[in-house]
């Protein structure tokens, strides 16, 4: 078995189709019009993390437990990170594996194939018993525990934005051109460990002075990676590493995207086995390792301008081409998978309004997997699978489930004035929406101060079904254009850890950030007028992926996620033992609401 994955996040059928006819995409249109093409039938809730583990699994949700960015704890209605689970034990608080189904990649090994999946979501923290080659991707925290927002220093405060996420810190001067300022690394005892830097400005550029190094900034350009020691005591040294960007002369100004783990010398297991990250590091280094580093909300809070988060994304996809490409050097058997998501944040950046910008990322993408077909064929034949996880929408309106819900009666607050979960009176509260995707049933036995009976919740879904379907927005359309109840919605062992319906929004409408939370504002919709103007958490029809295959489709008429391990491994994958029931997180819900908030979902 040889087999060579590309993955590229939110590649949509309907634009790739359009430039199709227009002959823009020649690689790609030859695996076309050779047979190897189709639109691909993506999971509910079309998330990436959701539909990427239904792709390395083949399974429901409900198999492999993953159903939303935010799940909740029904005992206390707790958010809990879907993506990034915590555990506390006898050494503190630790990240635990996000799911443990089994995959594509373990089935490869076990049967006596090397394995190796790279930058694929919901990967981190890393198992190190597994024999798996990994590098994780989305879900991968930064240096803080959190799903990384960089800091803006500046010798003048940007306007005031209460919403904000972006940390904002003042600038020093400290002589005619020199100006300092400290960033602020991993906690301790009683605050944070920093570390001081030093920017000098000269002949329309700037030195940059931290940590023994010294980096040269030009305006609106990408530093080189830098390594940033943070000394915790007793010895020891936590690494980060970063890029900054002088974004400003007059004002003054430089960000620094978040603070990523070195890949070498990570707090929590990064990364497998250990001679693999080192030796793709020392050769192919350095990389950023952020589950999310194309910096979205540094571009949606106008820290930094398109162009220059364009560049930032154009040096991601460099990056994890290089890695690929060593990986080709020796791939003689087994499966070999890569995710690039850069096109992903573009489209939820410029989807609506610069269609020349997404059709250069198609354009470049198509370019890309040609490179890479003709090198994985170029020893001997290698069975070549382009997949997505979605496809792309406009997002023109933000949907606040839980004012609907309250409007209609099936939730009551304690009081008027507060729009969030903990000020609802749950003892008539009947439903309640909590995550991008999902509303649940407030029932007696399951949630802590739960009301409605089993006998009760038949009537009480198929009704709240019915209205959601009936919900009209103010483009006259229906808000939701569909609604399945869990029964409806997931199959497998962990269903039942599913939210009761899967609300199923049509284009242009989506889960509000607030709903995602638990909490909503004065209107159950509201228009978009964020940078962030497109987006998949939809109905999973009105955003399907793509499937290329060289070998052709042909068998697959309709082919989904569960046909993943036929079209990889020719074959399903072994029957397994369920996977075991969530556990969830105690930690503070202020920081695991921070963490959320990480995601430019939320």
């Amino acid at each position: 078995m040889r087999t060579l994955i590309i993955g590229l996040d939110a590649f949509d059928p309907v634009f790739f189709e359009k430039l199709h006819i227009q002959g823009k995409t020649p690689h790609l249109g030859k695996l076309l019009e050779a047979g190897g093409y189709s639109r691909f039938r993506v999971s509910d809730p079309p998330q990436s993390e959701v539909s990427w583990t239904s792709i390395a699994t083949g399974m429901n949700p409900g198999g492999h437990g993953m159903f939303d960015f935010v799940h909740r704890n029904p005992a206390n209605y707790n958010l809990q990170v879907s993506l990034l689970p915590t555990q506390k034990n006898l050494l503190g608080l630790q990240f635990v594996p996000p799911h443990n189904a089994r995959t594509i990649f373990d089935e490869a090994v076990e049967d006596g194939y090397p394995a190796a999946s790279m930058w694929w979501p919901a990967t981190f923290p890393a198992k190190l018993a597994s024999p798996v080659q990994t590098i994780p991707g989305l879900g991968t925290p930064d240096i803080l525990g959190r799903l990384g927002v960089g800091t803006y220093f500046s010798v003048e405060e940007p306007p005031n934005n209460v919403e904000r996420k972006t940390a904002i810190r003042k600038l020093t001067k400290k002589g005619a051109s020199k100006y300092t300022g400290t960033l602020e690394g991993p906690a301790k005892k009683n605050g944070t460990v920093n570390l001081d830097f030093e920017l000098e400005i000269a002949d329309n550029t700037a030195s940059l002075q931290l940590a023994k190094q010294r980096v040269t900034l030009k305006p609106g350009e990408w530093s080189e990676i830098v390594e940033l020691p943070f000394s915790v005591g007793f010895g020891m040294t936590v690494k980060a590493i970063s890029r900054a960007i002088l974004t400003s002369l007059d004002p003054v100004s430089i960000y620094f995207l978040p603070l990523q783990l070195h890949p070498l010398a990570s707090p929590w297991p990064y990364a497998t086995p250990k001679n693999f990250i080192q030796d793709q590091w020392k050769k192919n280094g350095p990389f950023l390792t952020l589950g999310w580093p194309q910096d979205t909300t540094a571009l949606n809070e106008n820290l930094i301008n398109d162009e220059q988060f364009l560049k930032l994304c154009e040096m991601i996809d460099a990056e994890r081409e290089r890695v690929l490409d060593h990986s080709l050097d020796s791939f003689e058997e087994g499966l070999l998978a890569c995710v690039f998501d850069s096109l992903d944040r573009v489209q939820h950046m410029f989807f609506k309004s610069r269609e020349d910008v997404v059709e250069a990322w198609y354009i470049r993408l198509d370019q890309m997997v040609g490179r890479f077909v003709e090198r994985a064929s170029r020893k001997r034949k290698a069975r070549i699978v382009v997949v997505s996880d979605h496809g792309f929408g406009r997002f023109d309106y933000k949907v606040h489930s839980n004012k609907w819900l309250a409007d209609r009666g099936y939730l009551k607050t304690t009081n008027p004035a507060s729009f969030d979960l903990r000020a609802v009176d749950w003892s008539q509260t009947q439903a309640y929406a909590l995550g991008l995707n999902s509303l649940y049933l407030n029932l007696a036995g399951r949630e802590g101060k739960g009301i409605v009976n089993e006998n009760e919740a038949v009537n009480l879904l198929a009704k709240l079904k019915d209205d959601l379907l009936q919900w009209k927005g103010p483009d006259g359309g229906q808000v939701v254009q569909s609604a399945l109840i869990r029964s409806e919605a997931f199959q497998g062992p962990l269903a039942a850890y599913g939210p009761d319906i899967f609300v199923g929004y049509r284009p242009p409408y989506r889960g509000s950030a607030e709903t995602g939370l638990g909490q909503w504002r004065s209107e159950a919709v509201e228009k978009n007028d964020e940078h962030w103007e497109a987006d998949h958490c939809f109905d999973s029809k009105s955003v399907p992926g793509v499937l290329f295959s060289n070998e052709g489709l042909s068998g697959f008429s309709s082919p989904s996620y569960r046909d993943i391990p036929a079209l990889t491994l020719g074959r399903d994958l072994k029957t397994q033992a369920a996977a075991p029931p969530p556990k969830y997180s105690d930690e503070d819900q202020d920081e695991i609401e921070k963490r959320l908030k990480d995601l430019g979902y939320l």
